[in-house]
């Protein structure tokens, strides 16, 4: 009789572990936010996401479903990136609390091609954006990682192959807002330029203040102003080259206005100091401290700048 009993429990134990199913995978309980954040892996910064890791392959009990993605995060996670009809798995990586948000990566893997996405959530979980930050397998053989350092700075780095073993490297620098806005702080490149063309780093920031814009001063010479934080600051990017091109100097960073159309910038890590003095249509510049660091022996960063006329946007 004992034995028969034993046998009824045991049958009985193991029919209910079968009919247990994980939430949100075809169970009759629905998946619920702490679930679906279970399933990535904690983080913390500096956080980095290689090309290596996208190439990595997982299997496919450790993919989460879309349904699940859309309803936590968003419907348009693979927008741009992958064709309405392609199959694709998406792999949890990693969350990681942030400063002034949470993110969550993860990891898409389609027919040709692997992407990464950093979504940003608020603190209270609710999803606010998201930003492609890593990517192999595509069609001109870029490779795209990402780093986050401590002070929640995403870097986006982009390598493309070019002729023989040359690269061509492009990094653009991020800050994510509290409101999950993502805004362009800063671009490094390496890549090829044509003759006579300067590349600016800051070019593709804002320029709604009256003094921002470009001036130049023949055609190796630029100073570059752009938004700062707030109507005190700015941003600005000063490179020339003087003697035919036998003495260069080149110096970006943050100033503040001061009074009677003024600005003012001090290096913090050298006696180097800039004076602009703004009037209409044109910029001039003078040294307040030692920008030997910065600059060629033999010049200074002087003299008058005229503002150039902004291209017009076409319209679509």
């Amino acid at each position: 009789m004992k034995r028969y009993l034993l046998l009824l429990l045991t049958i009985v134990a193991l029919a209910a572990c079968k009919s247990k199913k994980k939430p949100g995978r075809g169970a009759d309980e629905p998946m619920t936010f702490e679930d679906f954040q279970e399933l990535f892996t904690p983080g913390t910064l500096p956080y980095k996401l290689n090309a290596d890791t996208l190439q990595l392959k997982q299997a496919d009990s450790l993919a989460v479903d879309v349904a699940d993605v859309s309803r936590f995060l968003t419907d348009t996670l693979l927008k741009g990136d992958y064709g309405k009809t392609e199959k694709v798995k998406l792999f949890p990586l990693a969350r990681i609390q942030g400063n002034l948000t949470n993110y969550m990566v993860i990891k898409a893997v389609g027919r040709t091609q692997s992407t990464g996405y950093l979504c940003i959530l608020d603190k209270k979980g609710k999803y606010l954006n998201r930003l492609r930050i890593a990517n192999t397998g595509s069609a001109d053989g870029t490779v795209v990682s990402t780093s986050i350092d401590s002070k929640n700075v995403i870097k986006v780095s982009s390598e493309k192959k070019l002729s023989g073993s040359n690269t061509a490297l492009k990094e653009d620098f991020y800050a994510v807002g509290k409101d999950g806005s993502v805004q362009l702080i800063m671009t490094n490149s390496n890549g090829p330029t044509t003759p006579g063309q300067i590349f600016n780093p800051i070019d593709t920031l804002p320029r709604k203040h009256k003094f921002s814009g470009d001036y130049t001063s023949g055609d190796m010479s630029l100073i570059s102003i752009r938004d700062g934080e707030d109507g005190k600051t700015f941003q600005f990017f000063i490179t020339f080259s003087k003697d035919n091109g036998n003495c260069k100097g080149e110096l970006s960073g943050k100033g503040h206005y001061i009074a009677g159309n003024r600005g003012e910038f001090k290096d913090k890590e050298s006696s180097c100091g800039i004076a602009f003095q703004f009037s209409a249509g044109r910029v001039t510049i003078r040294e307040i401290g030692g920008c030997g660091a910065y600059r060629g022996i033999k010049c200074f960063f002087e003299g008058n700048y005229a503002k150039k006329a902004e291209k017009k946007k076409k319209k679509v």
